[in-house]
């Protein structure tokens, strides 16, 4: 279940921010994502939507600008894409739209796992961001390609086995988000606190799993 509002976003510790994080952790670990490597993300999702997946860019509707839990820029790529499983927007920061549902989300989900927008940036570190300025950063990433890729990339199949959430959240930091400014810190932050929640969650999956094996040995099916 997701949640989703017009306008600003969801704190992690929320009702409404839990879920949502449970949510896509529900959604992307059956597509074989990590829990490290989900935490990653959502580390970066924290930063770029307070986990609302109706959240427009500075709260304003601009097709020019960002829309939803990975702020897709141009946002008009994602809008025009009603043919996404799922897909529902909401077209007004200040009021739910005919046709919205929360549930877009899911919709976003689909269009990051399948690099629907061809985002994926495998060198993972970009041409804006001058080494010199953040020389820890530039040595890291450097680092991560070798660890993980080939040296020189990384693709979202290498990127699904990562084991280490702080390793993670560099990795779609640069190749998927690619902000102005390489605000890490932050998100290995927010990271740290969604880790919090997911080493304590068990999945909708494994809990059907265990249901269906004490039924199973009980001799209910």
């Amino acid at each position: 279940m997701f949640y989703a509002k017009p306008y600003g976003g969801y704190q992690i510790s929320s009702t409404e921010g839990t879920a949502n994080i449970k949510a896509v952790y529900d959604y992307l670990n059956p597509e074989g994502y990590t829990k490290d490597c989900i935490i990653g993300i959502l580390g970066n999702v924290v930063a770029e939507s307070s986990l609302n997946p109706w959240l427009w860019e500075n709260n304003t509707y601009n097709p020019s600008m960002g829309y939803g839990l990975f702020q897709f820029t141009p946002a008009s790529e994602y809008i025009n894409a009603s043919w996404l499983p799922d897909y529902a927007p909401n077209l007004d920061p200040y009021s739910t739209t005919p046709g919205a549902d929360p549930n877009d989300a899911k919709a976003q989900l689909y269009a990051f796992s399948n690099d629907t927008f061809g985002k994926w940036y495998g060198p993972c570190w970009r041409s804006y961001w001058n080494p010199a300025d953040y020389p820890d950063l530039y040595a890291r990433v450097q680092g991560l390609l070798s660890l993980y890729g080939s040296g020189t990339s990384i693709s979202m199949n290498q990127f699904k086995q990562i084991t280490d959430y702080q390793d993670a959240c560099l990795v779609f930091l640069g190749c998927y988000e690619g902000p102005l400014i390489p605000n890490y810190a932050q998100r290995e932050i927010y990271a740290g606190q969604v880790k919090t929640i997911l080493d304590n969650y068990t999945s909708l999956d494994i809990l059907f799993m265990k249901r269906f094996i004490i039924d199973r040995n009980f001799g209910n099916i």
